[in-house]
């Protein structure tokens, strides 16, 4: 063989054995990331069973623990959307009924974080409804402030105590 022919062959040869290397770098941060629970266990695997290097081995357990949450993510998106109609009806039934949103929807089987944000987002799209309820709760001297948005505006307990607080810490913090 031709040094020519070596040098073609060995340039073959190259892109293979970099590609085998990657792969059982890959097998190896799949092994570790499917026996640790996060990205730090992960890295102590790489270290421990494969000898890399510590500054590398975190880099790529964080990035193979992001990668996990993605899936897991869209995972969840995707098995959720497949019920976006009762989802839609249950959210419809549950803004009718007597029982807090939030509640309601747990009841129905709603995961709580998208129970929180589906709770958010219809907060803020009526956000310029409960400020005229908040003023409205403000002026009276009846009644307590917190007592007033859930009895009179059906806030949610937690909700009006928190602004109930705020709004007192803020008259407080005033006067100094």
């Amino acid at each position: 063989m031709t040094r020519d022919g070596r040098v073609f062959a060995l340039a073959l040869l190259l892109p293979l054995a970099a590609c085998g290397k990657r792969r059982d770098q890959r097998a190896e941060v799949v092994e570790c990331s499917s026996i640790s629970l996060d990205a730090k266990g992960t890295t102590q695997c790489l270290i421990q069973l494969y000898h890399w290097e510590p500054g590398r081995a975190l880099l790529t357990a964080t990035a193979r623990h992001r990668e996990l949450d993605s899936l897991k993510t869209h995972q969840e998106d995707s098995v959720w959307n497949l019920g976006a109609t009762q989802h839609r009806t249950q959210l419809a039934a549950c803004r009718r009924g007597a029982d807090p949103l939030d509640r309601c929807l747990l009841v129905a089987g709603w995961p709580l974080s998208r129970v929180n944000a589906t709770a958010d987002s219809l907060w803020q799209a009526e956000a310029a409804q409960h400020r005229y309820e908040l003023h409205n709760c403000q002026r009276r001297k009846d009644v307590n402030l917190a007592s007033c948005l859930t009895l009179y505006y059906k806030w949610d307990s937690d909700r009006a105590l928190r602004i109930a607080d705020s709004v007192t810490r803020e008259r407080l913090g005033g006067r100094r």
